[in-house]
């Protein structure tokens, strides 16, 4: 109920008594396709996930995707290509993002001598073969306790430092383990950064109950910092955090907690309540599929209904029952269906189980009117946000707002808008009346390694210079 972003599978949670609630769920921000909890073909399969050189000095990355194979992106363009299997060590894939026909290119990946691996050899066509060398890294699994729970983690460091800075990465709203398949810390790795990621609460091999309460799971991050803090290998005064889509309200609310924190990455975060997203993203996700303005400012009005009866801790539904009779067959009540909003939550479940469901959801499992500016306002220490243009789960306007204000009084913010983006800063066309991705943002993990390198070597900065804010460049 009430979830956000792209749907890639659904759970059922038992809230009270029988009642059950499907909640459909998103991939960890961090994989715009979501990860597969283990490598691709179970433990036997080669592990491939890591960062890859090629002999020009670009990088480029494999990580599990979600249809249990392997995905590749290239860093510094942001092209991206789902891998289908020839043989063991051998793929290939289409031009597209997805799709593995007509074949465009091949990978093969080849076996060192510590029977790891160590090298990917593609060819483009008919193009001379591109090798890469994989980076070698040192990682280190381990559990640590946040109050009653174990959090499960691991620690990807670059090989050949004495001492370097770290990033925690915190998670989105993904109900999956993330620490087998994340891809990310080793992207810093390469750019000598340690990155540290966990499996949030109630999932992977971490203990706990699933929560998507803020204040857990920023407790959660500021115990994963004092682990950091503790390595001897790992620079205290320089251990800073990237929070990608929920992440973004969820890393700010742990600096806020602890001062030892340096500095903060937010990925196509926002600056808003939850509330405040599904007022904004409902609209936008109908006009999206071809629901027409009148009918949108019906869907509107009706909204505002619902969100006034969530305001009120759900004591009266008359008003809204009133109005979802009143509304049953305009057209907007069909195509809200088709969306992830609070309204399909409660149209799928029917107002009966909804007045059973709802009320606990909102004091148990979610924040829905938490207001992340306060906290924006009480921090001092360096941030980038990276924004999706044209991001409809997560409308950007409201938030470059509040952060240009902030940057105007003073705070040290950097934003970086990735035009005709969306959320997780892919590019996409329009197919058949629906946004198909077609790649990452070029420049998108660039610009992340590099800021965060910057601020890995930086001294340590207060309240001095401001930055502007720019606008991601059309690669």
């Amino acid at each position: 109920m009430f979830s956000r972003l792209h749907v890639s599978h659904v759970v059922t949670i038992t809230i009270v008594g029988s009642v059950i609630l499907p909640f459909s769920v998103l991939p960890f921000s961090l994989n715009a396709q979501g990860s597969a909890p283990n490598a691709p073909g179970g433990s036997s399969s080669p592990r491939l996930l890591g960062a890859y050189r090629f002999t020009n000095g670009d990088l480029a990355g494999v990580e599990p995707s979600s249809a249990g194979t392997w995905r590749y992106i290239d860093f510094r363009t942001g092209e991206s290509h789902q891998l289908f299997l020839d043989d063991s060590l051998s793929f290939h894939s289409s031009s597209d993002f997805n799709g593995g026909e007509p074949k465009a290119i091949t990978y093969r990946f080849t076996v060192g001598v510590a029977g790891q691996i160590d090298r990917l050899v593609m060819k483009r066509g008919s193009w001379r073969p591109m090798s890469a060398k994989r980076v070698v890294v040192r990682e280190d699994t381990m559990s640590f306790s946040s109050g009653d729970v174990r959090l499960f983690a691991k620690l990807v460091r670059p090989v050949g430092r004495t001492r370097t800075a770290a990033v925690a990465f915190v998670h989105g709203s993904d109900t999956t383990g993330v620490v087998d398949s994340e891809l990310l810390p080793y992207l810093l790795a390469a750019n000598g950064i340690s990155g540290f990621v966990f499996d949030k609460r109630g999932t992977g091999k971490s203990t706990g109950n699933y929560t998507q309460r803020f204040g857990a799971l920023s407790d959660d991050v500021v115990a994963a910092v004092a682990v950091l803090r503790g390595k001897a290998d790992i620079d205290s005064t320089r251990i800073g955090l990237a929070g990608f889509s929920q992440g973004g309200w969820v890393a700010p609310l742990a600096a806020s907690k602890d001062p030892s924190i340096a500095f903060v990455l937010v990925g196509y975060g926002m600056a808003m309540s939850i509330a405040d997203e599904d007022r904004l993203e409902g609209p936008l996700k109908l006009k999206a599929i071809g629901v027409d303005a009148e009918q949108i400012r019906r869907y509107e009005a009706a909204n505002a209904t619902l969100h006034a009866l969530a305001r009120d801790n759900f004591a009266n539904w008359t008003d809204l029952e009133r109005t979802l009779e009143a509304e049953r067959n305009e057209p907007w009540v069909a195509a809200v269906r088709k969306t992830q909003t609070w309204m399909s939550s409660v149209l799928a479940m029917g107002i009966p189980q909804a007045k059973v469901v709802a009320p606990q959801m909102f004091t148990t499992y979610f924040d829905p009117f938490y207001d992340p500016v306060p906290t924006l306002e009480s921090l001092h220490i360096p941030m980038l946000w990276l924004m999706a243009g044209d991001d409809i789960e997560a409308p950007p306007e409201i938030t470059l707002g509040v952060l240009d204000r902030l940057r105007r009084e003073g705070r040290l913010v950097e934003t970086i808008v990735f035009p005709r983006t969306d959320h997780g800063i892919r590019e996409f066309v329009i197919k058949d009346g629906r946004r198909v991705t077609t790649k990452y943002a070029a420049g998108y993990f660039t610009a992340m390694a590099s800021w965060l390198s910057r601020q890995g070597k930086a001294p340590r900065k207060s309240n001095a210079s401001v930055p502007v804010r720019r606008r991601a460049e059309r690669m």
